[in-house]
């Protein structure tokens, strides 16, 4: 009975970490994108900069920061970079979507995989949905655990749903790679083109939110 509790205590974390990068959003398809044209690694570098956010998100609530990343004045400084960013990612995937260069290019794809890196940090900054998260989901999944647990017991807790998060990151990209041997140039073009679709949708959705902070 106390082993299944054990499991159950460490399972919860990490399936709260998965629900949080299942969703396809943003990250999801620059990760899909960068994976089937470079492979695993520019796939899992836009991943691992995503996960640097959600790590200093946690420990930025650890310190106390919540106030501050509550206000409306950050949200819609955050929201402002994610619109630009993402709106600029979508233009280039489109216009990329019909060029008449080939996609596939891995050499290309290696030297640009430090960019991979940046390019997961800055899309997950500029994304408050990860923010939502992090403040909402997470800040109250450690208040229901009690006042009596230590802090590192919380601070595991934490680090396991990095750990899923990590997981599925993990899933995707080695997905990605291993089906791209299948997928043509020209499935890759409308892959791209709909990604880029997608993007400038998530771009247009954090303009709104810009508009509703600031009238």
């Amino acid at each position: 009975m106390m082993k299944m509790e054990s499991l159950l205590l460490i399972l919860k974390p990490i399936v709260l970490g998965i629900s949080l990068a299942a969703p396809v959003g943003p990250i999801k398809l620059e990760m899909i994108k960068r994976g089937i044209t470079g492979g695993f690694w520019p796939a899992m570098l836009v991943g691992i900069g995503a996960i640097t956010v959600d790590l200093i998100l946690m420990f930025g609530i650890f310190l106390g920061l919540i106030t501050f990343l509550e206000s409306d004045i950050f949200s819609a400084l955050l929201s402002s970079v994610g619109c630009f960013l993402l709106g600029r990612l979508g233009v280039r995937s489109i216009i990329r979507s019909f060029s008449s260069d080939k996609m596939i290019d891995e050499s290309k794809e290696k030297i640009n995989a430090g960019g991979s890196y940046w390019t997961g940090l800055f899309i997950a900054l500029g994304d408050p949905f990860i923010f939502v998260f992090w403040l909402g989901v997470y800040g109250s999944s450690l208040t229901s655990l009690g006042p009596h647990h230590t802090f590192i017991y919380l601070l595991i807790y934490s680090l396991l749903i990095i750990g899923g998060v990590t997981l599925w990151n993990l899933n995707v990209a080695l997905t990605v790679h291993f089906i791209r041997e299948f997928i043509h140039d020209k499935m890759l073009k409308a892959v791209t083109f709909f990604a880029g679709i997608f993007l400038l949708f998530f771009s247009m959705k954090l303009f709104l939110q810009v508009i509703h902070y600031v009238m």
